[in-house]
C-alpha cells in the first residue's frame, strides 16, 4: 500500500506539481469561468434593467444571447444588452442613454464588486474555503470588467463609454477624468484590500496554491480583460495601447508584485 502511494506521488510530481495543486488549479479554473459568466451577464442585465426602468425596453432581462457556439457558451462573446441607444439619443434623451450605458460598468460591475468585498468580510463566507474562493473570483470578474472599460475602452469611438459621452453631448476625453478616478480606485482596492484579505484562506497556506492563485489573478485581471479585439485595434489606437500595456506589462508586473508581497504571508489588512 505504501509502495503504491509512493508511485502515485511520483507520478503526480513529475512536473513538480502535486495532485492537490492540480486539483486546486482545476477547481479555480471552473470557479473563474463560472464567475466570469455571472459578471458578464450581470453587466448586460444592468443595461437592460435600466433601459426597462426608463421606458426604453419592454422587459428588464431582454438581452440578446447570441449564437449557439462553444465560444459563446463559455465566454459569452455574442451576448449583447439589446438596447437601441441610437434611437434613444435620436429622440433627444441622451442623458437616459448615458445612464443606461454607464449602468453596466458602474452598477453591474463596480457596485457588485464592493458588495462582494463586503461579503468577503463576513465569517459566514470566510469560514468556508471554497465559498471564499468563488466569491473572490466573482469579485475579480466584477472589478476587472471595470478595468476592461476604464481605462482600456474609455477613449474610443464605440461601446459603452463612447455611447455615454455621445448621449451627454461631450467627447470621451471630457468624460474620461470623471471615470478614471473610480476606475483606478477599484484596481487599488482589489489588489491592496480584497486580495490580502482572502489569499491565505483560498490557498490554505500552501505556497504552490498561492502561486496558482496569483498567476491566474494577474492573467484574468490584466490579460484576459485587455481583450483580443482591443489589442487587434478594433477600438482605436489609444485603447489598443492601453490593452497592450495591460497584457504585456501590467500582467507580469502584477504577478511579481503579488508574489513578492504575499508569498511570506504578511498580516491581513482589515480595512
Amino acid at each position: 500500500m505504501i509502495r503504491g502511494s509512493n508511485v502515485t506521488t511520483r507520478r503526480a510530481g513529475l512536473l513538480g506539481i502535486s495532485a492537490g495543486t492540480f486539483r486546486f488549479a482545476l477547481e479555480t479554473m471552473v470557479f473563474a469561468l463560472v464567475a466570469h459568466a455571472m459578471g458578464y451577464l450581470i453587466h448586460e442585465y444592468a443595461h437592460s434593467v435600466f433601459a426597462w426602468a426608463l421606458g426604453w425596453m419592454k422587459e428588464p432581462f431582454g438581452i440578446d444571447y447570441g449564437h449557439a457556439s462553444v465560444n459563446n457558451f463559455i465566454f459569452l462573446d455574442d451576448v449583447d444588452d439589446n438596447v437601441d441607444y441610437a434611437s434613444i439619443i435620436a429622440s433627444g434623451h441622451g442623458v437616459s442613454a448615458a445612464v443606461i450605458a454607464l449602468a453596466g460598468v458602474f452598477v453591474g460591475n463596480a457596485a457588485v464588486y464592493f458588495l462582494l468585498h463586503a461579503l468577503l468580510r463576513t465569517n459566514a463566507v470566510t469560514s468556508r474555503r471554497r465559498l471564499t474562493s468563488f466569491v473572490y473570483w466573482f469579485s475579480l470578474m466584477s472589478a476587472a470588467n471595470v478595468w476592461g472599460y476604464v481605462p482600456i475602452r474609455a477613449l474610443t469611438t464605440h461601446a459603452d463609454i463612447a455611447i455615454a459621452a455621445k448621449g451627454l453631448g461631450i467627447s470621451t476625453w471630457a468624460l474620461f477624468p470623471f471615470l478614471i478616478v473610480p476606475g483606478l480606485y477599484t484596481v487599488y482596492h482589489f489588489f491592496c484590500r480584497n486580495f490580502p484579505r482572502v489569499y491565505a484562506t483560498i490557498s490554505s497556506g500552501d505556497n504552490s496554491r498561492l502561486i496558482v492563485l496569483i498567476a491566474l489573478t494577474g492573467f484574468w485581471y490584466f490579460s484576459f480583460f485587455a481583450g483580443n479585439s482591443v489589442i487587434a485595434g478594433d477600438y482605436g489606437l489609444i485603447s489598443q495601447i492601453f490593452a497592450i500595456l495591460s497584457r504585456y506589462l501590467l500582467f507580469p508586473l502584477a504577478v511579481i508584485w503579488l508574489t513578492s508581497r504575499y508569498a511570506n504571508g504578511p498580516a491581513v489588512d482589515d480595512a
